[in-house]
């Protein structure tokens, strides 16, 4: 257990770090700005697949289907309501990718036992 929470947080906190590793080090507030949105981007189209691999389990039951489906949708509202706004009053994108990140460990923690793949590191 105390090694599966360790990976957890690692995973969380590498996330984060090379998204500001790479994105804030841009020379231009654009070329940030894409690089931010093509990360969040990407990572949202991963947790799509992953959702839509649940979806698609005939082996998860449709409780946590769903579960994993409201999740989902509200990874916007969870960034919304949990992150700190940055200038424009949009979630910072960090904490943004904390929360589909979350998304990823939730989903994991459903439907491991069921055979869905780990996609948490995809």
């Amino acid at each position: 257990m105390r090694k599966t929470i360790i990976v957890i947080a690692l995973s969380l906190s590498s996330t984060a770090a090379f998204a500001v590793s790479t994105c804030d080090t841009m020379p231009t507030k654009n070329q940030q700005n894409d690089c931010w949105s093509a990360m969040i981007g990407s990572d949202l189209q991963e947790a799509d697949e992953y959702a839509f691999a649940v979806q698609k389990s005939h082996k998860v039951p449709a409780s946590v289907k769903r579960k994993v489906k409201e999740k989902r949708q509200a990874i916007s509202t969870d960034a919304n309501n949990q992150c700190k706004k940055d200038d424009l009053g949009y979630p910072e994108n960090s904490c943004y990718i904390e929360q589909i990140q979350k998304f990823k460990d939730f989903t994991y923690k459903e439907t491991a036992k069921f055979g869905v793949p780990d996609k948490r590191l995809d």
